[in-house]
């Protein structure tokens, strides 16, 4: 496999003139800095790309100048993927969508605040061992696919994969692996195959020569809405100044993440990794604004796939 920069190509950003655009859009008063309910916001947080804009928004001071002096906390990930925002450690929680709506479907009573990120190419996908036989999405039949998350993001993208080439869910078996240890696991043939997010993509190709089998995020999956981020309805009829705050920030934040320097920075910092795995990783895109339309997509194609029971209407659930 070819391992150059070249063959890792990135994910383009915006145009500048629609960043441009944004960046008007948000480039207001913060929310009356100074007059907010929760200076000292808790945001929780995953080491993954799309949290980027939240420490470009620390660095950079856009938080504060928003009366904001906000507190990353490392989310606990707990086996279900269930989290208290009424009792817990977070005030404002980042996750992925599928995880989100899988919370709200369980009674959740959670509104949307912001999003995070959105899937580019190869940003997401399945890969296999360097002499692996996979050539294909079909070989997939009868094979162990190793995953952080049985009932997660990763889950339902290889699901519409699989479908979108004849199979089923049925037709493989999820082994659940942490991130960190995918690569290695699909090395010593624990699975056949493994889904992966950035930066752990890029890590396992050059730590153990994986190859990439599959860009789970492309047919019905492409340009798909990844992460966003919520609070309880509570804490946002409680403090809306400081949520209002929260969201110009934010936006403000996204569209300077577009710049690749700047977002380098800051995976380089939180993530750990190298200024070489920084620049070879794909990116997505981090959206300007907070549309219903696009989640949307995730709760409907869960429905779909039957990890809801019943649909959630998104727009009913957006803070603002």
């Amino acid at each position: 496999m070819d391992k150059s920069p070249e063959a890792l190509s990135r994910r383009t950003f915006l145009t500048a003139s629609g960043a441009l655009l944004l960046a008007g859009c948000a480039s207001g008063n913060d929310g009356a800095a100074g007059n907010v309910e929760v200076p000292e916001v808790r945001l929780g947080v995953l080491a993954v790309p799309d949290t980027a804009p939240l420490y470009v928004a620390d660095r950079e001071g856009i938080f504060r100048s928003g009366g904001l002096r906000p507190k990353m906390v490392d989310s606990q990930l707990t086996g279900d993927n269930r989290f208290d925002l009424e009792h817990g450690t977070e005030d404002v929680h980042f996750d992925s969508w599928v995880t989100i709506f899988l919370n709200i479907a369980d009674g959740a009573d959670w509104v949307l605040v912001g999003e995070a990120y959105q899937a580019g190419a190869n940003t997401t996908a399945l890969i296999a061992a360097p002499r692996s036989k996979l050539r294909r999405v079909r070989d997939l039949k009868g094979t162990r696919i190793a995953v952080n998350n049985p009932r997660g993001l990763g889950v339902m993208l290889i699901t519409a994969l699989l479908s979108a080439n004849g199979l089923a869910p049925s037709d493989v078996t999820f082994v659940e692996t942490p991130f960190d240890q995918i690569g290695a696991a699909v090395q010593r043939g624990d699975a056949e195959s493994g889904w992966l997010v950035e930066p752990y993509l890029t890590l396992a190709q050059l730590e153990t020569g994986a190859v990439p089998l599959a860009d789970t995020a492309t047919g019905p999956t492409a340009d798909l809405p990844q992460s966003g981020y919520v609070c309880a309805r509570s804490f946002a009829e409680r403090n809306p100044r400081t949520m209002r705050a929260f969201q110009s920030a934010l936006v403000r934040a996204q569209v300077a993440a577009q710049d690749r320097t700047v977002m380098e920075r800051e995976l380089t910092g939180y993530l750990k990794v190298t200024p070489r795995v920084g620049a070879l990783m794909n990116v997505g895109t981090f959206p300007g604004s907070l549309r219903a339309v696009r989640p949307q997509r995730v709760a409907d194609l869960m429905l779909e796939q039957g990890m809801l029971n019943k649909p959630i209407k998104v727009a009913d659930r957006i803070f603002g």
